[in-house]
């Protein structure tokens, strides 16, 4: 939210002493309330006889809140507020209270200044409390603490609601009512509707903002949430990896304390001695703050760096556009950062940032492939680039796409011999050239034809799923809402093993309900996976791995599932599986989990896990067949990868104190699983070959994959660096994603250097979408590389 920094310093002016209970007359003793009550009422005029109806009427146990509000608000609310408004708040805000796990730990004080009050500053008194109240509630019934319960409202209420960031909005200080009405918001309307979202499940909340940031790039307001302390986040920015985050960071932390335009302020609805700065009215004095800039103002850990921001315009620099970024340092081109600028829908003073080395030589390239690139040089302290690419081509015509869809579903439909011979006409790797995505869908739509899938339709309708010999049933339901793209799927595996058909089937019955349903996920489909016999490893062996992938197929395909949102978990029997099946094909998951299980000796490597969430459960007492020191040798091989590789290898053991085999607390596991989403292109992968029947790995392919070989490659600006062991020739699948087709690759393979002419290829295209059989996998250009005997 922008604006100018003429307001000064007239919404800082002191008004006043902190308005305390004090003893009153015998008569106001009488009546229940404190002197500071009656003085209110009196400036109430012909709304007092309003005004104490709701006293009278509050219960009882409500009464000191109704008299807290009384006391504090503003003359204009004293005069203009009914009764009915005023009890309907307090009743719903002191329900909400009892309703929560974390109402009971609620100080008294936090309680009445921020959760009981109807307003965060000036806005319109709408009755919002009620309507909030039924939309959030079945939100965060399942929420243990109140930042928990504010994560989960900041993002999942916008889109509900409908409502977005835009300076088009009519007012900056706008109710939750007229927020929603529009559909639109400033960071002010924003973080009031946020708040009092909050409010209204007894989530304690206010609003924080400074006049003007101390770079002088205009004012900002965000929210605060109380959970043993105060916590800050981005109304509609929700961050996953929790609160005290933000783009504002930086800014905020140059806040200066003193210099009350360039100090941060969080509102009070109890009478402090300052008022919080009102940008679109600095003349008011009646909305109350507390000056809490030490919280933010404070030295970070990158102040030797630069910090570059990004800000890219479209034409006429009327738009700000959310494209790729790369920033490409000139003399070590492998310390690549990535990013994306931010669009209209993010806060006008929000700016995609870098922190870079100073004094030094730089390239921006903007889009994908790079619309613009930008050599710039790091001074000072900070650094504002902003560009306008040249305008984007004009997307794909109807005629274009249905072209494309039958040249791909006519190879498709096509036998394996004739797909070994077959070409297509030069126009369309043009057209995958200028459009990469939009091309890359229609096959998709082409590849999920029933036509090309039969069999595997037959084996769907039956909740069955077959690899060679082996077949598998499962059981399958829906819980929640379809998100936008896609339904996640939550594989899960049953105990059991090697034992009767009738325990092994209990085991999966009783996996059907194992992973609780979690009302606080958008929405997911549930999988029981049947083993697919009754052997010690059947969730375990060299089958299990393409048996698993022809059913993630079957459900990218038939099921409407997110490509990226696949997660995999099991206990005991299952969570073997989990072990050994996620290291083997972590490119087809969004995470994994294994309960009471361990790896298997020279199964799998650790290393393949480098881009993937994994994580295992195990028992302080779970000491049979050597699973919790399996596990605990696991850990500290994946501690030593992570003190090498700082960032990467997202994997954790869990240990439970006092658990055995059997009852692990991980029922809940799906909530905390959801908020993972594959990256199917990571730049840097390192694969250690465990089998002779994985043949593929995220961009890396051999075709006579064995035991004992490795791969460790990275792509940075058309640049790839590889090393191996005992691998005598292996593929690259790239696309647009990670190079730009308008250069030539440079390959470093074991020292040796080469440099790989680079084309998009339809036929490829279509080729690896049908290998994979997952368009996030699927590529446009293949490079075979050999290696040399050493």
């Amino acid at each position: 939210m922008k604006t100018s920094s003429t307001f000064l310093l007239l919404g800082l002016l002191v008004v006043g002493s902190l308005s305390l209970p004090r003893a009153g007359s015998a008569e106001e003793k009488a009546k229940g309330w404190p002197a500071t009550v009656e003085q209110a009422l009196r400036r109430a005029g012909a709304n007092r006889p309003a005004l104490v109806k709701a006293l009278e009427s509050a219960p009882r146990d409500q009464r000191k809140g109704m008299a807290f509000l009384i006391a504090n608000m503003p003359d204009g609310d004293l005069r203009t507020l009914r009764a009915e408004f005023l009890l309907e708040n307090v009743a719903l805000a002191y329900k909400a209270r009892k309703q929560v796990h974390w109402g009971a730990r609620i100080p008294e004080e936090v309680f009445l200044n921020d959760v009981l009050p109807y307003a965060n500053v000036d806005e319109a008194r709408h009755p919002w409390r009620k309507e909030l109240y039924e939309l959030c509630m079945p939100l965060v019934k399942d929420c243990k603490t109140p930042a928990e319960a504010a994560q989960k409202l900041n993002s999942t209420i916008f889109p509900r609601l409908k409502v977005r960031y835009s300076t088009t909005r009519k007012k900056p200080h706008q109710s939750p009512k007229e927020s929603m009405e529009q559909g639109v918001a400033s960071c002010t309307g924003l973080s009031i509707l946020l708040s009092d979202a909050c409010r209204s499940v007894a989530v304690p909340a206010r609003l924080v903002g400074t006049p003007l940031w101390a770079n002088k790039r205009g004012n900002h307001t965000w929210v605060e949430i109380w959970d043993k302390g105060w916590h800050f986040t981005g109304a509609c920015e929700q961050d996953p990896k929790g609160l005290d985050r933000g783009w504002f960071v930086g800014e905020a932390a140059q806040a200066k304390k003193d210099d009350p335009i360039h100090a941060i302020y969080a509102t009070s609805f109890q009478k402090t001695k300052i008022a919080f700065p009102l940008v679109w009215a600095p003349g008011r004095k009646d909305v109350y703050a507390e000056n809490v800039t030490d919280r933010y103002a404070k030295p970070r850990a990158d102040e030797k760096h630069v910090r570059v921001q990004v800000r890219v315009w479209g034409p006429g620099r009327t738009a700000r556009l959310a494209l790729p970024v790369e920033v490409v340092d000139r003399k070590s081109p492998e310390r690549t950062l990535h990013g994306k600028s931010r669009g209209e829908g993010a806060d006008t003073n929000d700016f995609l940032t870098f922190a870079l080395l100073p004094d030094r030589d730089y390239f921006l390239r903007v889009g994908k492939p790079a619309r613009v690139e930008k050599a710039f040089k790091t001074t000072g302290k900070q650094l504002l680039l902003e560009v306008e690419p040249p305008a984007e081509k004009a997307g794909l015509s109807k005629e274009q796409v249905q072209e494309i869809e039958k040249a791909a579903l006519a190879f498709f439909t096509a036998g394996k011999e004739k797909q070994a011979a077959w070409k297509f006409p030069a126009a369309l790797d043009k057209l995958l050239a200028e459009h990469e995505e939009a091309v890359r869908a229609a096959v998709w739509k082409a590849y999920r034809s029933e036509a090309v899938h039969v069999e595997a339709k037959k084996d769907f309708d039956k909740n069955q799923v077959r690899h060679q010999k082996h077949l598998s049933a499962y059981a399958v339901k829906k819980v929640g809402k379809r998100p936008a793209n896609g339904w996640p799927l939550f594989i899960a595996m049953h105990g059991g093993g090697g034992a009767p058909k009738r325990v092994n089937d209990s085991q999966w019955e009783i996996m059907r309900i194992y992973y609780r349903d979690q009302p606080s996920v958008t929405g997911y489909q549930y999988l029981a996976l049947r083993a697919p016999n009754d052997v010690w490893n059947g969730f375990y062996d060299d089958y299990v791995p393409p048996l698993v992938i022809n059913l993630i197929r079957q459900f990218l395909v038939f099921g409407d599932v997110d490509p990226d949102k696949v997660l995999l978990m099991g206990y005991s029997h299952g969570g073997y599986g989990a072990f050994f099946i996620g290291p083997k094909v972590p490119d087809r998951f969004a995470a994994i989990h294994s309960s009471a299980a361990a790896p298997t000796d020279g199964t799998i490597s650790p290393l393949t896990l480098r881009n993937t969430r994994f994580t295992f459960m195990i028992g302080e007492h779970d000491v049979a067949y050597g699973r919790r020191k399996r596990c605990e040798a696991f850990s500290e091989a994946v501690e030593k990868l992570k003190k090498l590789n700082k960032g990467d290898f997202p994997v954790e053991m869990e240990l439970k104190k006092g658990f055995g085999h059997g009852g692990l607390p991980d029922r809940d596991k799906i909530k905390e699983m959801a908020a993972f989403t594959r990256n199917p292109v990571p730049r840097h992968l390192s694969w250690e070959l465990t089998d002779g029947v994985v043949a593929d790995f995220f961009w890396l392919s051999v075709p006579a994959p064995g035991r004992g070989q490795s791969i460790d490659a990275k792509i940075s600006d058309n640049v790839a660096q590889i090393t191996t062991r005992n691998v005598k020739g292996f593929a690259l699948g790239l696309d647009g994603r990670l190079i730009d087709f308008g250069k030539q690759l440079r390959v470093s393979l074991d020292g040796k250097e080469k440099v790989v002419a680079l084309r998009p290829s339809f036929l490829t295209l279509c080729q690896s979408m049908a290998e994979r059989g997952d368009p996030r996998l699927a590529f446009t250009c293949r490079v075979p590389l050999e290696v040399e005997k050493k």
